[in-house]
């Protein structure tokens, strides 16, 4: 079964991010702002993408002078759940496959690798 996260679309993740980024809700204003800096989006494909996003009940909007939207979903909900829908399609749930492939397409330098491993071990110790 799909989960609200999983029905963004990678361009609505932008708006997404945006709202994110901010520690209260945001105006549309804020999001058109954030948008025109990195990308040519009309202020058109704004408005029915954040419609969509309220539709799809990842975001909430709220009249007050002008409307403010909240995120209604995390950013890591929606980082686990594309990471896993990655693992899973693209190498069958395999994650030393996942890892591999970065390591051998040199995405992973050493020192990564390092910082990964004392993650692990810190969970691990944890976990115990």
């Amino acid at each position: 079964m799909e989960t609200n996260v999983e029905k963004i679309s990678d361009t609505e993740a932008e708006i997404m991010k945006v709202i994110w980024s901010k520690s209260k809700p945001t105006t549309y204003a804020e999001i058109r702002s954030t948008l025109s800096a990195k990308f040519d989006m009309g202020n058109q494909s704004i408005q029915t993408m954040i419609k969509r996003l309220v539709h799809k009940n990842v975001l909430k909007q709220e009249k007050r002078d002008v409307y403010y939207y909240t995120a209604l979903v995390s950013e890591d909900d929606y980082v686990k759940s594309k990471t896993m829908t990655l693992l899973d399609k693209v190498f069958g749930g395999d994650a030393k496959g996942l890892l591999s492939a970065l390591v051998s397409y040199n995405e992973v330098t050493p020192e990564d690798l390092e910082d990964l491993h004392k993650f692990w071990q810190k969970g691990r110790e944890s976990n115990e």
